[in-house]
């Protein structure tokens, strides 16, 4: 089961007084947290467990010991103004703890760099510790940690004999890494969206991509797919949305975001 659930603060507390005149996705007459609901009701084992934002300790208790995953979304979390999750808390009671980015609506460049990038930031603000969330943390929780979400432990997340060929290039040819003194750091916390490499800007870090092995990014260009294609959908949308909005602000889940 993959889930979104105490995102928010008020979620929790509505949920808990069983007030359902509040903002609650999950209310339970038994006034308890909905984690504590979906353990009552058995739909917590092995499930994705996405933001969990606001928890209590017996909620990370319970999410360790049904072998739930957490669905970390930090650039989601703070744009929608959800909070912080206890994300080291939850690591180190044991929770499977993996990177999302959540929707285009409230993270709108779905940059799993950046998400690295605070994730690791935002992990050490929430415990006080500097070594808290560490960049080789993060980037677990971006690959073998994710795999282990899915139920594809051991299938994939990792280059290594068996497993599927999921592979990326990163471009590191650029000043603000240099000098390469330690490119696990580097890749969670220096990576940008676009960089100055070597007397040019590059707009995509990411030069290459293998999926099971099968290219589908060659030297900075989509193989499988057609710019000229992608961009002509994109502008009808563009279109649809321009009209569907005009005149109004957004509303992001109960939120006007800008």
């Amino acid at each position: 089961m993959h889930i979104h659930v105490q995102e928010t603060k008020d979620e929790l507390v509505n949920s808990m007084t069983g007030n359902r005149q509040g903002k609650a996705c999950h209310c339970s007459d038994a006034h308890c947290s909905p984690i504590e609901n979906m353990a009552r009701l058995g739909y917590l084992d092995n499930a994705c467990c996405a933001h969990c934002v606001h928890v209590t300790d017996k909620d990370i208790t319970l999410l360790a010991a049904h072998s739930a995953s957490v669905v970390h979304c930090p650039n989601s979390n703070m744009k929608l103004g959800s909070g912080i999750c206890p994300v080291q808390r939850m690591l180190d009671a044991g929770v499977n703890v993996c990177l999302g980015t959540d929707s285009a609506c409230s993270n709108n460049n779905l940059d799993m760099f950046m998400e690295m990038r605070n994730a690791a930031l935002l992990g050490k603000v929430a415990s006080n510790d500097p070594q808290a969330c560490s960049a080789s943390t993060v980037l677990a929780m971006a690959t073998v940690n994710a795999a282990k979400a899915l139920g594809l432990e051991g299938k994939l997340g990792a280059v290594q004999a068996g497993m599927r060929a999921d592979v990326i290039a990163v471009d590191m040819d650029c000043v603000e890494v240099w000098p390469l003194s330690n490119i696990l750091s580097h890749l969670v916390y220096a990576c940008g969206r676009s960089q100055w490499a070597w007397r040019r800007w590059v707009t995509r870090r990411v030069t290459d991509v293998w999926v099971s092995g099968k290219q589908l990014m060659r030297e900075r260009e989509l193989t499988t797919l057609k710019m000229d294609e992608l961009r002509a959908i994109g502008e009808k949308w563009e279109m649809i949305l321009r009209e569907f909005k005009a005149g109004k602000e957004w509303t992001v889940c109960g939120t006007n975001a800008h």
